[in-house]
């Protein structure tokens, strides 16, 4: 199994995670889509929010929820990571990245995983029993995870398709007034809290209430599909996203 730093060398490499493991791809130019299968763990995936240059950044850090010493090397040593960066069908490159077990049952083992890139496109994540953080995205995303909170937060206009679940935790999307959607959000055991600044918001639907929205952004006719479960829903679409206070993005 190999255990290498990348330094753009390479398209894709493989190993196993014993301790962190630090990546890099040179940059080409293009904008990066993002798609990672996590077992388990936190995924935080960030861009910029101008036009930047620079390498994509991968860590991926083991994580065990057993306390044991024993377990806890063992499980680790079994942990499997590949990732990859290849050419898509828009024009740009998808980085791919999926950490499992050996052990289909080890759910106490994982990793956290951070992505940094200059351009960062789609992004899709699936993990267990961690957060999600997307910043700076400039297309749709598809996050799923539970025991975990999702932010999304993007200076650039959403007008595709997107979905959010989790449960146990909060749920927040904040864009800009130039975005559009359909929204179809429901917690249950939760509130929705949804706060429309600049672009036109219609929110009349009957079924509206403190756990249920059903309303359109800018006539948008893209799904906007957020799901949860004893967690709250927080809907903010404004002319700056950055500027929306001192809520803490790492």
């Amino acid at each position: 199994m190999a255990n290498r730093v990348l330094n753009g060398a390479a398209d894709g490499i493989t190993g196993s995670v014993g301790k962190p493991v630090n990546l890099t791809f040179a940059d080409k130019e293009f904008v990066i889509d993002v798609v990672i299968k996590n077992a388990s763990g936190d995924v935080i995936v960030r861009g910029k929010p101008s036009e930047a240059t620079g390498e994509t950044a991968v860590r991926i850090e083991p994580r065990n929820e057993i306390r044991t010493v024993h377990q806890r090397k063992k499980n680790l040593d079994e942990i499997e990571w590949d990732v990859h960066m290849d050419p898509n069908d828009h024009g740009g490159q998808t980085l791919t990245i999926d950490v499992r077990s050996i052990d289909k049952d080890a759910w106490f083992a994982g990793s956290d995983i951070e992505v940094d890139t200059p351009r960062l496109g789609r992004v899709k994540v699936d993990t267990r029993r961690g957060k999600i953080i997307v910043d700076d995205n400039r297309g749709p995303v598809d996050l799923a995870t539970a025991e975990g909170e999702i932010r999304v937060r993007t200076p650039w206009p959403m007008t595709e398709p997107c979905a959010m679940v989790t449960k146990n935790a909060d749920i927040s999307w904040t864009t800009r007034g130039e975005s559009s959607g359909e929204f179809d959000c429901e917690t249950l055991g939760g509130n929705i809290i949804s706060y429309c600044r600049y672009g036109r918001w219609i929110s009349v639907d009957k079924r509206n209430d403190k756990n249920s929205l059903h309303a359109t952004l800018n006539f948008g006719k893209n799904p906007i599909v957020i799901r949860n479960v004893d967690g709250d829903i927080r809907i903010t679409i404004v002319e700056d996203p950055h500027a929306t206070g001192t809520f803490h993005w790492p």
